[in-house]
């Protein structure tokens, strides 16, 4: 939340009708802020409802709000909660860290609603009028991408469905530990990504960590408490060679948690352990062709967002690529490898470390080091001496053409529009017929940190598509962009980014299932 967000749950919202009549004439000025709470439509899938949303959840996401300072505007929000498939939201836990201040273990009522097309909006209510509003889009009944668009800030996040059988004992078996690490006040971002295996509480493990501009293998240890039997809710706590980091963890499944930075002096961290399997690896264990999203600060919030696709031939060898990104608003399309200089790839059987070496037709060197999940999924951070970027690739399957996008699919995008110096954030859905024209609904949800006001708006756009055999895809949008970028890993699922000059704005999405 903002800094009178954060309010609500430490005081009291002192300002907030000045800033929601600013957010009006802000709305008015750049056509933004309709408020309509309504469905997206659009055709598609229209199998939805509230017994969608049914059982227990955990959550997180990152935002921008009023701020105190440059990096006081920032925020990471994470929980849990149970929806009981009639509209009701009950057992909400909510962590917020902001403006070097946690405020962990609150406990809001609430409420929800879900649209036919998996659109919908959760409100956590904590008391004297003071709600908070998350658009989301759900895939299935099982995962949703959300947004806060109450109009006071900005946010974009995820949530799963837990499986409560989890809950009953502290984590246990080998994770790949990702962690991003927006810096506080006088503290530098930094990545980190490494192997770790949990054994009866205890943390032992090995990684890469990029700060100021430097990578540098680590060591890691640490200690992880019992969730709570009821929530999945727990702590841990992370050694390596830069120092000691203190996190809430969200069980999901005995393969996957949800990470918080509860360091609140220090850091805005969220994070992700996911489960290591088919080890121990070898160069094959990296073969085929692999797309991949990222993201990341350069001088800026939000500066970077990258997608892309490489294809190794599991002997150490990348032997195809293609890459799109906006960096500080230039945009870059199409790069490819430099046939002259070779790309490579090295692997450790033991840990999974995987470290990608690019040549770029562009002449600019690209690093990836990658640790995988399994051979089919990997969580990476890039080598860069003066960015901070990290992400996630997934391996590709099946053939792609137009028909490739069929059906609807909820995704989120989240960056920075420097046109209009707003942060954004979107969830909705992306509905293609496979032959060539779509449809898209979503809500924006914006910031302004210069007239430090929010807003949202409802959109709706009709376009046209086409898909290369590799699994990358353009699409155009009149009135919107001619110049969005897909990468699919399977039919309507994958990573993709607006490729506008000004706009640093990225995401994923994903195939929704019929209910």
């Amino acid at each position: 939340m903002n800094a009178l967000s954060v309010g609500v749950k430490f005081a009291a919202r002192a300002i907030a009708t000045v800033v929601a009549i600013a957010t009006l004439l802000l709305a008015s000025g750049c056509g933004s802020g309709s408020g309509s709470i309504g469905g997206g439509g659009g055709g598609g899938n229209q199998n939805f409802s509230k017994a969608s949303l049914n059982g227990q959840y955990a959550f997180t996401l990152r935002g921008i709000g009023t701020p105190d300072n440059l990096n006081g505007f920032l925020f990471v929000e994470g929980g849990v909660f149970t929806a009981d498939g009639k509209g009701n939201l009950t057992d909400i836990t909510d962590d917020v860290i902001e403006n070097s201040t946690a405020s962990l273990g609150n406990h809001p009522t609430g409420a929800y609603f879900i649209n036919p097309d998996g659109s919908g909006e959760l409100t956590f209510s904590f008391g004297a009028g003071n709600d908070f509003k998350y658009r989301v889009t759900l895939s299935d009944d099982s995962h949703f991408y959300m947004v806060e668009d109450e109009g006071f800030n900005t946010s974009a996040g995820s949530g799963e469905k837990q499986n409560v059988a989890a809950f009953a004992s502290v984590p246990s078996g080998t994770f790949v530990l990702q962690t991003h690490d927006l810096g506080a006040t006088g503290f530098v971002n930094n990545s980190k990504v490494g192997v770790t295996t949990w054994t009866a509480g205890n943390i032992v493990g090995t990684g890469d960590v990029l700060s100021s501009g430097a990578l540098s293998s680590v060591a890691i240890n640490g200690t992880a408490q019992a969730p709570s039997s009821t929530s999945g809710r727990g702590s841990v706590t992370i050694t390596d060679d830069t120092g000691t980091s203190h996190y809430v963890y969200y069980v999901v499944n005995s393969g996957k948690l949800r990470l918080l930075n509860t360091d609140n002096l220090t850091s805005l961290g969220l994070g992700v352990a996911e489960a290591q399997s088919a080890g121990p690896f070898s160069l094959a264990s990296f073969s085929g062709s692999y797309v991949f999203g990222s993201a990341g600060e350069t001088g800026i919030v939000d500066g970077i967002h990258t997608v892309g696709l490489i294809q190794s031939d599991g002997a150490g060898n990348i032997m195809d690529g293609s890459f799109d990104f906006v960096q500080d608003g230039n945009v870059v399309t199409g790069v490819s490898l430099d046939a002259g200089s070779p790309s490579k790839y090295l692997l450790d059987p033991l840990t999974g470390r995987v470290d990608v070496t690019l040549h770029l037709s562009t002449a600019v060197g690209n690093e990836k080091v990658m640790y995988l999940v399994s051979p089919s999924r990997a969580l990476f951070l890039v080598n860069d001496p003066t960015n901070v970027e990290d992400g996630t690739l997934d391996k590709q399957t099946g053939a792609f053409s137009n028909s490739s996008l069929n059906g609807q699919a909820a995704f989120f995008m989240d960056g920075l529009d420097d046109v209009q110096v707003l942060f954004k954030d979107r969830v909705g859905t992306l509905t293609p017929d496979g032959s060539g024209s779509l449809k898209t609904n979503y809500r924006s949800s914006f910031f302004d940190p210069n007239f430090i006001v929010g807003g949202f708006q409802d959109n709706a756009f009709s376009g046209t598509y086409a898909v290369s055999g590799n699994g990358r895809a353009t699409a155009q949008f009149p009135g919107f962009t001619n110049n969005m970028v897909f990468y699919l890993s399977t039919a309507n699922t994958g990573y993709f980014l607006q490729a506008d000059t000004g706009i640093d704005i990225g995401g994923a999405f994903t195939n929704q299932a019929k209910q």
